[in-house]
């Protein structure tokens, strides 16, 4: 188990967050914490995880493949919470209307989403959703945290790399 922060932003350690949902050790009780456990999943190519919390009528034989082709690319980052309707332990069903911020090819873009889950069988399962992605400018200063969660701060960490990418 981790002791560092859970990548869903909910700033409790992962251990005690989104990781006993994706290791299968629990199962989340509420659409929202089914929500943060995909986006970590995300941040940690626990690409299995995603699959299995898809509904089985979404499901495609690709599914897998198509994830790990594209995560080489993309650095998920920030995950906020925007909305919630329903998805609660006594719901079965419920939405999640959130932003999910990602870098790929050095450029920064916010995914803003509202997610339908339903819950079969005591259990969360990510239904569809209605999605748009947009391009940001992020502009981080250089003594905050580095937008990777790399624990260190921006100026010791993706602003070395872009540095060093200029003078090359």
């Amino acid at each position: 188990m981790n002791d560092s922060h859970c990548r869903c932003g909910s700033l409790k350690p992962l251990a005690q967050c989104c990781e006993p949902f994706i290791h299968g050790l629990s199962n989340p009780e509420t659409a929202e914490q089914l929500m943060r456990s995909r986006f970590t999943a995300f941040t940690l190519h626990e690409f299995q995880y995603l699959i299995d919390t898809h509904h089985p009528s979404k499901r495609q034989t690709t599914d897998l493949l198509e994830l790990q082709s594209g995560s080489d690319k993309t650095t998920w980052f920030k995950l906020t919470i925007h909305r919630i309707k329903l998805g609660l332990a006594n719901n079965d069903k419920g939405l999640v209307e959130f932003s999910a911020f990602f870098n790929e090819n050095g450029q920064f873009f916010e995914l803003r989403e509202t997610s339908s889950f339903i819950k079969e069988a005591a259990q969360w399962l990510y239904l569809e959703g209605n999605s748009h992605i947009e391009h940001i400018n992020l502009k981080i200063k250089r003594n905050e945290p580095c937008w990777c969660c790399s624990g260190k701060k921006f100026k010791h960490c993706h602003a070395r790399i872009e540095i060093n990418a200029i003078q090359a």
